[in-house]
């Protein structure tokens, strides 16, 4: 900020300047070449089984805004697909999903190049400190005991290429260096290996031993309890006892779903009942995978919590990372909803809920309610045009950050109760396809959010996905479509009617009923901005 002051006689007058900051660019003289990570002058080796060591140059300049802090991104595939968010899941995610291509191998941190940086060590951002060197070498992997939930320095897997890179940001955005030329870590040799392989050989005949004195103890039991049922105790095994002592597929044939249908409806939806009461046991059991999933926020200068939003990724037909699925805006959480969205590259935000239902506040609105655009922290809105429909409404927002502009597609169903399902499943189907079909291409994942962020949100998840996985496939598998979202965000599809309601959604596909009569639309367009993308809302 730059501040101006009169110096002549007379009153003074003071001004305030804010100037605004971008994408980080090298310093000058420094081409992406050589701003690469490389290997260490020193004469020593930069690669081991679990680790690789890395120099990195000091290769970004203010001139764009102060470099706010650095962290360092592993990856063993260079496609962009895994890159293009602007924080990157932890190595304990990497660890523990194979789709998981690039990881943050540290915290993001503000003194990545002082003497004594503390990065590894580090779980919030600082002011970042004078008298940095012109380049660091850093050890990639040598935090043998990770116990940081979110980002750890973690060994790295052997024999195994790896690229890294060094991540820049200022409160406008992010750049990166170039990835560098592979590493590949070493191999175990047989000297090192074995006193692992004669503790392996210990431990594998303890084991062994274990196991048989577990069959005899369970032998025993198994007779005593026969015993017991024969002498005329008539017991019958709950369906979640079943359940766990059979494991059941779930994958249903296209040709039969039919059937399949008319067997969980049967008996007042018994099976529908029994299968959802096995959902139950399925998240919130794991929650540092869920915190893998977790969006983080860029931190704000040193305030604690300010990386944290009610959000999760969530996945879909087409990537582990197409929807991000949260908590309804609230008055107080509407500033990060929309920092959320611009710091995702978000375009789409999908939203099943009244603003108020049945006389309660169910979600803040989060947008101008008229022509004039509006300030959501540094982020400003404006209403481009709107179009409604009898069962919900179609809105085009510019969001600005700065000088830079963004378009974003709202489509906000109106015709869903909390706690229940639409009246007509070809009503949700058509609202499903119609997102599908007028999405913006080419940004970051789809925003989709009800009042909790939990039942609405993740029965349109799993529809959208089924819809298009019954594309590609003969099979249906929608119970594990769901467990898949609980493991990532807990309640997804929270109550037995959502879960029926996506059954009776696909029949109907299925069955060549989706079709119902398209209404008559009617909307208005803010004379005070020029649609320039063209844009086209109207339903076919």
């Amino acid at each position: 900020m730059v501040y101006a002051k009169t110096i002549i006689n007379g009153p003074s007058v003071s001004s305030l300047l804010t100037t605004r900051t971008y994408n980080p660019k090298l310093k000058d003289g420094i081409s992406s070449d050589m701003a690469a990570p490389t290997t260490p002058e020193e004469k020593t080796s930069s690669v081991t089984p679990s680790t690789i060591t890395a120099r990195f140059t000091n290769a970004f300049s203010d001139d764009y805004g102060e470099i706010i802090q650095y962290t360092i991104i592993v990856a063993t595939n260079t496609d962009e697909d895994y890159l293009n968010t602007n924080t990157l899941p932890g190595w304990k995610a990497y660890q523990n999903d194979p789709s998981i291509k690039a990881y943050q191998a540290v915290s993001n941190c503000s003194d990545f190049f002082v003497l004594e940086s503390t990065c590894n060590d580090r779980l919030r951002v600082q002011k970042r400190s004078v008298g940095e060197e012109e380049y660091k070498t850093f050890v990639i992997g040598s935090e043998a005991n990770c116990k940081d939930p979110h980002y750890c320095n973690g060994p790295l897997k052997q024999n195994t290429e790896y690229y890294v890179k060094l991540r820049a940001y200022t409160t406008g955005g992010y750049a990166d260096t170039v990835f560098s030329l592979p590493f590949r870590t070493g191999s175990v040799t047989e000297e090192s290996s074995y006193g692992g392989i004669i503790g392996g050989i210990v431990a594998a005949v303890v084991i062994i031993a274990l196991i048989l004195f577990a069959v005899l103890f369970l032998r025993r039991n198994i007779r005593s309890k026969s015993n017991m049922y024969r002498q005329g105790h008539d017991h019958r095994m709950t369906p979640r006892s079943s359940m766990r002592s059979h494991k059941k597929k779930h994958e249903i044939n296209i040709a039969n779903f039919r059937d399949h249908v008319m067997t969980m409806s049967a008996d007042s939806d018994f099976k529908y009942a029994e299968e959802f009461e096995d959902l139950k046991d399925i998240g919130g059991s794991n929650p540092v995978q869920q915190q893998n999933f977790q969006v983080k926020l860029l931190p704000t200068d040193d305030e604690e919590g300010s990386d944290y939003i009610n959000a999760n990724y969530m996945p879909g037909f087409n990537s582990k990372r197409e929807y991000i699925v949260t908590q309804g805006p609230l008055p107080s959480t509407r500033d990060d909803f929309w920092r959320m969205i611009w710091e995702q590259n978000s375009r789409n935000v999908v939203m099943l809920t009244k603003c108020v239902e049945k006389g309660r506040e169910k979600c803040d609105q989060y947008w101008p309610s008229g022509s004039d655009a509006m300030f959501y922290g540094d982020i400003q809105v404006a209403v481009l045009n709107e179009t409604r429909f009898p069962s919900w409404t179609v809105t085009e927002f510019r969001i600005a950050l700065g000088d830079l502009t963004r378009q974003v597609r709202h489509f906000h169903f109106t015709a869903w109760p909390d706690f229940g399902v639409p009246d007509k499943p070809q009503t949700l189907i058509r609202f499903v396809r119609i997102v599908r079909e007028k999405l913006i291409r080419e940004c970051g994942p789809i925003v989709v959010h009800c009042s909790a962020g939990v039942g609405r949100s993740g029965t349109f998840i799993g529809l959208d996905r089924l819809l298009q996985d019954i594309l590609d496939r003969d099979i249906i598998d929608i119970f594990n479509v769901v467990a898949e979202m609980r493991r990532e965000r807990v309640w997804m599809v929270q109550t037995e009617q959502q879960y029926v309601c996506i059954h009776q959604c696909l029949m109907c596909v299925l069955e060549g009923k989706e079709e119902e009569h398209v209404y008559v639309n009617s909307g208005n367009v803010n004379q005070a901005f020029e649609d320039d993308e063209g844009i086209n809302v109207e339903v076919p």
